[in-house]
């Protein structure tokens, strides 16, 4: 099965919680949409202030045709620089980012955005209707668990197969922390394709954990799982890692748009002048 999972929203640079802040108030449950507006705020204050940065990807991608096993299709592996909100692909050992999509690197079931874009427009607008799911553990934390669900005409969530692609409506349920507001886990899924483009559904989980990059801890989806089937049964699942973080230094290059004469291509970001600090 060939498709690609992509968000049409300015990417979020990976929904970053700082470690080590105090926790917050005591948050009463039975006010949902002041708790809701909390977490919302809380979000987009540490989106905001997360620095530019770049990761290694590790995507092992299983298989399972119709009628038969899951198996081992292949393991990719990506760098993806951030820089700006926006998401630049690379393949391990290139000197530059180019402007290449991540379906033109990796061909075959896959998807851009695992490290924010949803939570970016999910909370950095009121597009999503949310829904107070009560507490409950998760990953091991205490949380509170808001359902969500995203209207198509207001998602960003688009879905290609083949030559077909189409923006579709998605729900899912978001988990934080109690203590902290901070994220802990989100489930999305996509039940609603239309038939022309020949997948029957997606689901992908985002797991939060703290990781550090140039000396400060954030929370970042360090394991994500995007799995899809077809309009005749074929199964793909990837497996997604997140490692290696570290910070573009303020001598990095980073470009976009069409290269002025006399100008070296735009696009792309030199690693040559990458302080890397790894985990």
């Amino acid at each position: 099965m060939l498709c690609s999972i992509s968000n049409l929203a300015r990417l979020g640079a990976g929904l970053a919680m700082t470690f080590g802040i105090a926790a917050a108030a005591d948050k009463p449950t039975d006010d949902p949409e002041a708790l809701l507006r909390g977490i919302r705020s809380r979000a987009m204050a540490h989106l905001s202030q997360l620095p530019n940065y770049m990761c290694r990807q590790v995507v092992n991608r299983m298989v399972r045709p119709a009628g038969s096993t899951l198996g081992h299709q292949d393991t990719v592996e990506l760098e993806v620089a951030f820089v700006g909100r926006e998401e630049l692909f690379s393949k391990p050992g290139e000197s530059r980012f180019g402007e290449r999509s991540i379906t033109e690197l990796a061909p075959g079931t896959i998807g851009n955005g695992v490290l924010g874009s949803q939570i970016d427009m999910l909370f950095a607008s009121d597009a999503a209707e949310f829904r107070f799911g009560g507490t409950s553990k998760k990953d091991g934390h205490k949380t509170y668990r808001f359902d969500l669900m995203m209207p198509q005409e207001k998602s960003g969530f688009r879905v290609k197969h083949g030559g077909a692609e189409a923006i579709v409506a998605y729900e899912g349920s978001v988990w934080v922390d109690v203590e902290t507001l901070e994220m802990v886990r989100v489930d999305l899924k996509i039940k609603q394709i239309p038939a022309s483009v020949g997948v029957r559904w997606i689901e992908k989980s985002m797991h939060y954990e703290l990781m550090n990059i140039a000396g400060t801890d954030f929370l970042m989806p360090r394991k994500s799982e995007l799995a899809a089937t077809d309009d005749v049964g074929n199964y793909s699942l990837n497996l997604i890692s997140l490692d290696q973080c570290r910070e573009f230094t303020g001598q990095s290059t980073i470009t976009y748009g069409a290269p002025a004469p006399g100008t070296s291509p735009q696009g792309s970001a030199s690693r040559e002048k990458v302080e890397r600090r790894e985990q």
